[in-house]
């Protein structure tokens, strides 16, 4: 099995920017690979799954790219950006860059069912109000983001098979993940 979510340690810049917020765990939980849960909590903390290999190395989908999925029930789509790769993890280059989606593609693949939207990036719209928004269209559509993993290891892979850990009972409303390529 090979790893894909981040690893930090207590010193790392983002641990050290977490304990040093008023809400500490809240933070804690933002902090590496995790996804955001603001109305729901996937129902199980252990998921083995199949996931599509969506290359947004240059650039993300258009409604095209994803029209042409027949489904993806009980799936995971992983949007492979390679910000993680180019930019470290917590840096501003990495926050920088934009991997965001259109509303269009988001409902587009919420309408094939995906369990999971999975990004080697900081998330799949700009940070705050609309990052929440897009979230909870998500989960309000059985799907959960998960942000901040590492697809380096997967090559030009179109599908793979997944090991996802959620740390469900975490207080914050973002869930430390754990995920690992089959």
């Amino acid at each position: 099995m090979k790893s894909l979510h981040i690893k930090l340690d207590k010193n790392s810049p983002p641990i050290k920017w977490a304990d040093a917020q008023a809400d500490r765990i809240g933070a804690r939980g933002h902090v590496g690979t995790h996804l955001d849960c603001y109305t729901t909590v996937p129902e199980k903390s252990e998921y083995n799954i199949t996931a599509m290999v969506l290359d947004c190395q240059n650039g993300m989908p258009k409604l095209d790219n994803v029209k042409s999925f027949t489904t993806l029930e009980n799936m995971a789509l992983l949007l492979h950006t390679a910000n993680l790769e180019k930019n470290e993890y917590g840096t501003d280059m990495y926050f920088a860059t934009d991997t965001f989606l259109c509303e269009e593609v988001l409902h587009s693949i919420l309408e094939k069912k995906p369990l999971f939207i999975i990004i080697d990036s900081h998330g799949i719209a700009e940070k705050g109000k609309r990052h929440i928004e897009f979230d909870k269209v998500c989960e309000a559509n059985g799907c959960h983001v998960i942000e901040n993993v590492d697809f380096s290891c997967i090559g030009k892979q179109k599908n793979i098979q997944l090991k996802i850990l959620i740390n469900i009972d975490h207080k914050s409303t973002g869930k430390p993940c754990e995920l690992y390529c089959m």
